[in-house]
């Protein structure tokens, strides 16, 4: 019989639903020392893991229903989702205890995984964990899933065994709001080989030919602004030109006009191609309605563009994790105001001055390595986690 301990994960868009929130869980996850991960996500999900979709677990998973957000179905979908989430953490007692679980984790979504996980960890008397890449309550959820935040987010996160924040902007958040001490772990690499892979070590921009500034990763509510600015501001840069990762024409509705346009890369082609780009773009809305969500915030492509080897530009507000961290650690150009004027400086000067974007980069490639190791990381979690399990 296998001497590691059994981990439940109860996600219902978890791996491999596509996204950073998956990415990071199965960096975290797949390779724990001394653990294995049992899997329960939403049964549309049963084809992606029949298929070996990249982002699976190679675990044996059991699924639960949930409906998912469709517009037109999103009233049927909150009525019904609320009783769906208590049904998936009732079954999923018995699988807990007959598969030898000590743990319960989950992370943040606009609530279901969180309910059904609280009712899973209390039937089984199992500790509870809940991973926070994104606030709850404060989120862009619809108007149910922030009412079911403002009800239970606050008796859920104070019974947890352990609640995991991934900056030190998100502890003090919770701190101050619900009187808890979370854990703060930092966002992992993938293993050092896949981070290695690809990039030629700290590079200069390149001086024969227009710097290509590249900004990757999907544009939504929290990034829309900031890569619009970004647009105009390189427009006016003459040694500079954009490219965008998304469809053209969704993001010329948005006003977010490129030089070129291009397809989403996954894994090893997403590396290579940032370590080909000569600055990479990292940007974060500065009018958003959910400012708490853009403060606390550590996007999941943070680590890999400063393990890339890339010159970095981050356009953030002042205040944020990423715009603080950037300019603590000197590891990009930060520029934290709204203005094209002010981001078309800092293309500039990235452009202007190769030798200092390339100490930049190299710092960052450093911090990456060490700071974000995934190795250190994971044996943090398991340190954590073995502080709520009773041995074997």
């Amino acid at each position: 019989m296998s001497d590691r301990r059994r981990l439940l994960l109860v996600q219902a868009s978890g791996p491999p639903y596509p996204g950073g929130t998956n990415v990071i869980l199965k960096r975290l996850l797949e390779d724990l020392p001394g653990w294995s991960i049992a899997p329960a996500v939403n049964s549309r999900l049963r084809r992606a893991v029949r298929r070996g979709d990249p982002l699976a677990l190679e675990s044996a998973y059991r699924y639960f229903l949930r409906i998912p957000p469709i517009p037109w179905l999103a009233p049927i979908a909150h009525l019904a989702n609320g009783p769906l989430a208590l049904l998936a953490g009732l079954r999923l007692v018995p699988w807990a205890r007959r598969s030898g679980a000590v743990c319960v984790v989950t992370a943040i979504d606009g609530g279901f995984s969180q309910v059904a996980a609280a009712v899973t960890a209390r039937l089984a008397g199992l500790p509870l964990v809940v991973l926070v890449f994104d606030l709850w309550e404060e989120n862009a959820y619809g108007r149910s899933e922030r009412l079911g935040a403002r009800l239970f987010e606050r008796r859920l996160f104070r019974s947890a065994a352990e609640v995991v924040v991934f900056s030190a902007e998100a502890a003090d958040h919770y701190r101050g709001k619900h009187g808890i001490e979370p854990s703060v772990l930092r966002i992992p690499l993938p293993s050092e080989a896949e981070a290695r892979d690809g990039h030629r070590g700290p590079q200069s921009v390149r001086a024969d030919e227009p710097a290509e500034v590249f900004a990757g990763g999907a544009v939504y509510w929290a990034q829309e602004d900031a890569i619009r600015r970004l647009s105009s501001a390189v427009a006016r840069v003459e040694r500079a030109r954009l490219t965008v990762i998304g469809q053209e024409s969704r993001l010329r509705s948005q006003g977010i006009v490129a030089d070129r346009y291009e397809a989403r890369l996954l894994g090893d082609d997403f590396r290579r191609r940032v370590a080909d780009a000569d600055v990479l773009a990292l940007g974060l809305s500065f009018g958003s309605p959910h400012p708490q969500v853009i403060r606390t915030a550590t996007p999941a492509r943070l680590v890999e563009y400063m393990a890339s080897g890339t010159p970095l530009l981050v356009h953030a507000p002042a205040g944020s994790h990423v715009a603080e961290y950037a300019r603590s650690e000197d590891f990009a150009e930060v520029v934290d105001e709204a203005s094209i004027e002010a981001v078309a400086a800092g293309v500039e000067r990235i452009v202007a001055n190769p030798d200092l974007a390339q100490r930049r980069a190299a710092r960052a490639m450093a911090l990456a390595a060490s700071v974000h190791d995934g190795r250190r990381i994971r044996g943090e979690l398991r340190a954590l986690l073995l502080r709520h399990t009773a041995p074997k």
